[in-house]
């Protein structure tokens, strides 16, 4: 695990700042859990290295820099990383290093939002996905947008979208059958011609009333239920080569509501790792 506490790119896309306190408070949160999904009567036997956070207080870009080449390497090694941050930026390093390192990937974004907004003028917690598509990094027919609301994006970021033949899966599309079925078949689109896949949870995919400590909170959303579901189903498959959980805001959490809800995505995923066949 690999804490990165920015928010830069938050505020630069009018965001509310606070995700830079989001690795720290994971912590608090992931560390008072027991290893035991009771439902698997086992425990999530997975060894766990928690490597600390990104230094802070340096350039955005730089510090997406030296991500990448911390995923890199880790992937390179035969580890799986778990990303804890910070602002939705941190996915384009996130990515790249896993390509870098791996080759051919897929992505699922568990997100209310496209995040393919323009970066002619700097990079922001809404730009990681147009840059990966632009540069042909990340292919749309292996990426997977899910859980994206009605009202939250753009004409022109659906039609670049659209453009790019990413699929969407939308809120109501998920609602209209069961979230386990909906998620496995975005995965499936994930890696079908690639041999790994990375999965991006962005909190403010979930509704408030669960996930209130978000940059961008929305009344409507996935139920913490449902991105757990997607989380323990992610670890399961052997092809997801890591994750990353995005724009935990403490600033706005209510009684750590947000950060238990964070910690249990990663609790989630161990246990699915913990039973891959």
């Amino acid at each position: 695990m690999i804490g990165f506490p920015y928010d830069e790119g938050a505020l630069r896309n009018h965001g509310r700042a606070g995700s830079a306190r989001g690795p720290d408070e994971f912590r608090k949160a992931f560390y008072k859990l027991t290893p035991t999904k009771h439902s698997l009567l086992q425990d999530a036997e997975t060894r766990i290295f928690d490597a600390g956070n990104i230094k802070q207080k340096i350039k955005l870009e730089f510090a997406l820099s030296i991500m990448e080449s911390a995923v890199q390497n880790l992937l390179k090694h035969g580890h799986i990383p778990i990303i804890i941050g910070g602002s939705h930026d941190l996915s384009y390093a996130n990515f790249r290093g896993c390509h870098g390192a791996l080759g051919n990937c897929g992505a699922v974004n568990i997100d209310s939002h496209l995040d393919v907004r323009d970066y002619s003028k700097y990079i922001s917690s809404g730009t990681a996905y147009r840059m990966l598509l632009d540069q042909e990094t990340l292919m749309g027919a292996f990426f997977v947008e899910f859980g994206i609301q009605e009202f939250a994006n753009s004409r022109e970021h659906l039609a670049y979208a659209s453009k790019r033949a990413v699929q969407i899966f939308t809120l109501d599309k998920i609602h209209s059958q069961k979230n386990s079925e909906a998620f496995t078949k975005a995965y499936r689109i994930a890696c079908h011609k690639t041999d790994n896949v990375y999965v991006s949870f962005d909190l403010d995919s979930v509704r408030s009333s669960d996930a209130p400590g978000v940059s961008a909170p929305t009344p409507t959303g996935l139920t913490a239920e449902e991105i757990l579901e997607c989380a323990f189903i992610a670890g399961t498959e052997n092809k997801t080569a890591m994750i990353d959980i995005c724009e935990l805001n403490p600033n706005y959490d209510v009684d750590g509501h947000t950060a238990k809800l964070a910690a249990m995505i990663v609790s989630n995923f161990l246990a699915g790792i913990a039973n891959r066949q």
